[in-house]
């Protein structure tokens, strides 16, 4: 097939000349100038006056596909360039045009939410506020959640250099760190990244080494971060008191899903218990051990004698997503032939992986660093699916994709799971087999246990700093009880620098970071059994559920769609029977060794 195998990816066509040069300048200041516009019309919006208010939604509706293309850009160079001035620049300077869109918004946002049912309602009738009706109803919905206008407005204007600086502060020290480490060659200063790469080689010693070193990494600018953590949680706690929310308000309303559902989740979660109990148990008697240590979990059993390269990957994936569905995997045909992808493996890039939309151009990129291996190959699926999901909502306004991070993972992971059955059904050699096997439990225990754990972690950091600031040796007491107990006594140690190296703590915009990847892992598996086994028919109702995820909350979805209700945790336990199958082939396979 004619794609561009190249290890970056093509951002100039966005905006040239890289980041702060000429086009994303000119860009962003016309953003600027539009948006301090906006805020003014807003500063003086007559009350009652309807079809200013349409304008001024409209406008700023608008605006935001800009917005998002100026956040991706700055946001995919910091990502591959931590460390580059322009880069953290451009992507500083991306935050505070969001923060004078959010400043633009309050007023408009206030009027809709405190205005007179009657009045309401002749604003929904308005000409070409038609595709907003669901959007205008959440915010009205949804205004318990905010303060007082003037309030709102000044609590915005502050997070500029509150709680989103210190998340820039840590991301700024996160992307920075080296870390030294022997890979037999001499000493090399690792970004976290590169060194999280080892933690899954073969070789025990080899990663036991690794995992000390990232350990030792992240001490040293554990003050930091200990200080970061502080403040963010400070201001959460201060803002929930002053608007009269608990802790998890705010976090269920930005996920699209109510109590109850996450209730059935972390019932589901616990449940499961057992499952991850035989996993571990297995593997470690495959290892010949009494019990796992902590890196044991992220290296696979079983033997892949052949390098995943980045060329076959690109086929197989193009070959499986067709399977189901052409049109996803005509689709990402133009995503590897137009180089939206970063795969190269470098000092200076960020750990971890993305995808960002860049809706100006109807296009999506995705961040990675390619291992040569089949846990690349899950990642390029899993971004591969957010891209898509990213272009199916392209066909219907910005009001209408406002997508949480909830369903976000619903393509993702129906991504993942396609590309996983093809390798298990076409795999014959045992050793092969069982890697993808264990491959597939590893993914069930971060979901079902790391999730979880991570949610309790979170939890348990705001009632800590209702106590007073946060300390390190006290993170790191918190992270191993609360992990010891999720992973259970299968597992001899766990990390206890989690509190510092796992970025989702520190977004500033968003709490429990978390929650919603355990609803899309399940979620995608209830979507995955729907609609899989009816082949490319199945495509056009995947599509049309994907189509709704951006203005609708999950219950009605999975209630229209799929028949089936989320707070029901009966519902939840038909998505763990793909998790049981692969268990009893696993324990099969390790028992046959």
């Amino acid at each position: 097939m004619p794609f561009a195998p190249a290890p970056t990816w093509n951002l100039d066509n966005i905006y040239v000349g890289g980041p702060m040069g000429p086009a994303f300048k000119a860009s962003a200041a016309l953003a600027e100038e539009q948006l301090r516009a906006m805020l003014g019309r807003a500063e003086v919006l007559p009350q009652g006056d309807l079809p200013a208010l349409a304008r001024l939604l409209l406008d700023l509706e608008t605006i935001t596909e800009e917005l998002q293309t100026l956040g991706t850009f700055a946001g995919c160079h910091a990502a591959a360039d931590a460390v580059g001035r322009d880069a953290l620049r451009a992507d500083a300077r991306a935050s505070e045009l969001w923060t004078l869109f959010g400043r633009a918004s309050v007023t408009p946002n206030d009027r809709v939410i405190r205005m007179p049912e009657e009045a309401f309602q002749a604003l929904l009738r308005l000409p070409g506020l038609e595709h907003m009706q669901g959007d205008l109803l959440e915010r009205r919905r949804l205004g318990r959640l905010k303060l007082p206008e003037a309030e709102e407005s000044l609590s915005t204007e502050l997070a500029r250099d509150g709680i989103l600086a210190w998340g820039e502060l840590y991301d700024q020290e996160a992307g920075s760190l080296k870390i030294p480490f022997d890979r037999g060659n001499g000493v090399e200063q690792l970004s976290p990244g590169q060194i999280s790469q080892l933690l899954a080689r073969e070789d025990k010693e080899l990663r036991e080494r690794a995992f000390a070193a990232q350990k030792e990494g992240w001490r040293r600018i554990a003050p930091t971060c200990a200080k970061a953590l502080t403040h963010i949680t400070g201001a959460r706690i201060t803002l929930n008191a002053r608007r009269g929310l608990d802790l998890l308000d705010e976090p269920l309303a930005n996920a699209k899903i109510e109590r109850s559902t996450l209730d059935a989740l972390l019932q589901t979660a616990k449940s499961a218990a057992p499952l991850m109990q035989r996993y571990l148990a297995a593997k470690a008697r495959a290892l010949g051990q009494e019990r796992l240590s902590w890196t044991d979990l992220s290296a696979l059993l079983g033997r892949s004698n052949a390098v995943v390269t980045y060329e076959h990957a690109q086929d197989f994936i193009v070959s499986q997503f067709r399977t189901f569905s052409p049109v996803l995997a005509e689709f990402s045909e133009r995503a590897f032939r137009e180089s939206w992808v970063e795969i190269e493996d470098r000092a200076g890039k960020r750990g971890g992986g993305f995808c960002a939309e860049v809706p100006k151009r109807s296009e999506s990129r995705i961040f990675m660093t390619w291992g040569n291996n089949e846990r690349s190959l899950s990642t390029l699926a899993h971004e591969l699916g957010h891209a898509f999901h990213n272009e199916v909502l392209a066909t219907v306004p910005p009001a209408q994709r406002r997508l949480p991070m909830t369903l976000a993972e619903t393509a993702s992971t129906f991504g993942e799971a396609l590309v996983r059955e093809a390798a298990l059904a076409q795999t014959t050699d045992p050793q092969a087999r069982l890697r993808l096997l264990d491959a597939s439990l590893s993914d069930a225990l971060a979901y079902l246990v790391n999730i979880p754990a991570r949610f309790e972690l979170e939890k348990r950091l705001y009632e800590m700093r209702a106590s007073g600031p946060l300390d390190p040796e006290q993170l790191e007491a918190e992270t191993l009880a609360i992990y010891s107990r999720w992973y259970g006594p299968e597992v001899a140690d766990t990390d206890p620098m989690f509190w510092a190296n796992k970025l989702h703590f520190y977004i500033g915009g968003l709490a429990f970071y978390n929650f919603p990847y355990l609803f899309g892992y399940l979620f995608s598996a209830l979507v995955y059994e729907h609609f899989r086994p009816m082949g490319p028919a199945g495509a056009p109702g995947y599509e049309r559920l994907l189509r709704r995820t951006g203005d609708a909350w999950a219950e009605p979805i999975a209630r229209e769609e799929l028949a089936l209700d989320l707070a029901d945790p009966a519902t939840w336990a038909l998505a763990l029977r793909s998790v049981e199958r692969d268990l009893l082939a696993f324990e099969q396979a390790v028992g046959a060794q």
